[in-house]
């Protein structure tokens, strides 16, 4: 129970240290983005513990799925597994730098890589999810289009689920109307960020301010924000990474024939 409670406490101080300043929050979306299948809190986790992890799993998953084994000496990352069955207890993921593939069938996490010639087929793709965006702007204005959508539906949902949010924030000086558009603001930013860094697209070209992101101090509050940022971004990254994929089987394929 001590070590729950050390890595319970670490989620609560990691939660106010990323968002002190906008470059604090921009270093935790960074992380995030390369492991957008996981829920906000275990994200956060993985980043107090291991900021530079790429692709985490289980030891179990490791071994039986993708036939690698933990390095030996390698430390796991610990992360909060609460359920009615168990109570609280800790579970652990390893880094893809933590494990080796064993032959015959070992093998790595295959991430997919977003190139010049995918934007046009996942754009399409979104736009058939999302909605249509402006065609003559770049790839990356475009995203953020999406990106303000999404925002949109989620500060929706955010007023249905949390209907006194806005105090709970200190926002209380703002009217309804400034501090709809403020969170609606931060949470397309962050989803922004989010895709844009995940496809390996630069980010300094694009001016994220991230206001009031210093409101969120508490991890309540946080995991609200930080819940409705990761469900936004999940779906899109996980429709840009089946259309790299798509693409480029049937590039391969095409060469085969050539």
């Amino acid at each position: 129970m001590r070590k729950y409670d050390f890595i319970s406490a670490l989620a609560k101080e990691t939660a106010a240290e990323v968002v002190k300043n906008r470059e604090e929050w921009m270093k935790y979306l960074t992380t995030a983005a390369r492991l957008y299948k996981y829920p906000f809190r275990e994200q956060l986790l993985i980043y107090a513990q291991r900021p530079d992890a790429t692709a985490c799993a289980s030891i179990e998953l490791w071994n039986e799925r993708m036939h690698c084994w933990v390095n030996k000496g390698a430390k796991g990352i610990a992360l909060l597994d609460e359920d009615d069955a168990h109570g609280k207890r800790l579970k652990y993921v390893f880094d893809v730098s933590n494990v080796h593939a064993v032959e015959p069938n070992g093998r790595y996490p295959k991430a997919w890589k977003l190139r010049e010639e995918h934007k046009s087929d996942v754009l399409h793709k979104l736009e058939q999810i999302y909605g249509s965006t402006d065609s003559t702007k770049p790839f990356e204005e475009r995203i953020i289009e999406i990106s303000d959508q999404l925002a949109a539906d989620a500060y929706t949902e955010l007023q249905i689920d949390y209907p006194d949010l806005q105090d709970r924030i200190g926002f209380d000086k703002l009217s309804e109307q400034d501090f709809a558009l403020c969170l609606k603001k931060l949470i397309s930013e962050s989803v922004s960020f989010t895709i844009l860094s995940a496809c390996g697209i630069e980010i300094s070209d694009h001016e994220f301010s991230f206001d009031y992101i210093n409101q969120f101090v508490s991890i309540k509050t946080l995991s609200v924000l930080g819940t409705k940022i990761n469900d936004s971004a999940r779906g899109v990254l996980a429709e840009i990474g089946k259309t790299v994929r798509i693409y480029d089987k049937l590039r391969e394929k095409e060469q085969e024939k050539e």
